[in-house]
């Protein structure tokens, strides 16, 4: 009876250590100064992501691609998930979704000769609106904008983007305001003191650690990431990792 009520015992409590790897793969793209393959520690949030399942004996390996491709990857394998995600319902089908990584707002950039005021996003109507390519489904310009003379101008990256602001071939860029005040400050040369940003946010967000579906453990290793997140946020570590990347408010 000793040795029965032994094996029920072992056979409820689940071992830890064998539902969860040692070591995963997490897809990214580039989305500096959140994200980048450029910068220490593979930006703020990942660095974030990194220590935080480093205290739950987790170990990360960043695999950076372009970030439909990340996605992609990390729905289908050999990556486990991806670092990091606005949530959609599109994306809650295939992914589980963390507690938020952190949180910031999408702006409007303008050129600063170019007055810009606006109150409700269908003021942009009649406007040539920049994006960046795989952002047009985060934004709500598609029904704002129909109906208008304006139309929406996608760039293959950031810097892309914001060069075609200051070239004048649009009117104003849709950006995360972190990611765009970066790459003024960071990748672009010409033209940089003509750029401002409307302080007023599209939509402030959260961004989050996000786990394929298909995983037996998926659910599982994102209780050990907000887990080990909380663990960095009450220790203080989190706050000394944003003050390694300037820019960040």
């Amino acid at each position: 009876m000793a040795w029965l009520a032994l094996c029920l015992l072992l056979w409820a409590v689940p071992c830890r250590a064998q539902d969860l790897p040692a070591s995963i793969v997490l897809t990214s793209g580039e989305w500096p100064p959140f994200y980048s393959d450029s910068l220490p520690g593979g930006g703020f949030a990942n660095r974030v992501v990194r220590e935080s399942l480093a205290l739950e004996g987790i170990k990360v390996d960043f695999l950076f691609l372009p970030w439909r491709r990340a996605l992609e990857t990390a729905a289908q394998g050999p990556a486990v998930g991806s670092a990091g995600w606005l949530p959609l319902e599109e994306r809650r089908k295939r992914f589980l979704f963390s507690d938020p990584v952190f949180k910031s707002a999408r702006v409007f950039f303008h050129l600063r000769d170019v007055p810009f005021i606006w109150r409700r996003v269908e003021d942009v109507r009649d406007l040539r609106v920049g994006i960046t390519l795989g952002s047009a489904e985060e934004f709500p310009f598609k029904e704002a904008m129909a109906g208008g003379r304006g139309k929406l101008d996608v760039a293959g990256t950031y810097v892309a983007g914001m060069k075609m602001l200051i070239a004048g071939r649009v009117d104003v860029y849709a950006c995360n305001k972190a990611v765009g005040l970066f790459v003024l400050a960071n990748r672009i040369d010409a033209g940089v003191d003509r750029v401002v940003y409307n302080p007023r946010p599209i939509f402030t967000e959260t961004n989050h650690l996000i786990i394929s579906r298909r995983l037996p453990y998926a659910e599982a290793l994102v209780d050990r990431f907000n887990a080990g997140l909380r663990k960095l946020r009450q220790s203080g570590r989190y706050d000394e990792i944003r003050r390694d990347y300037p820019g960040l408010d």
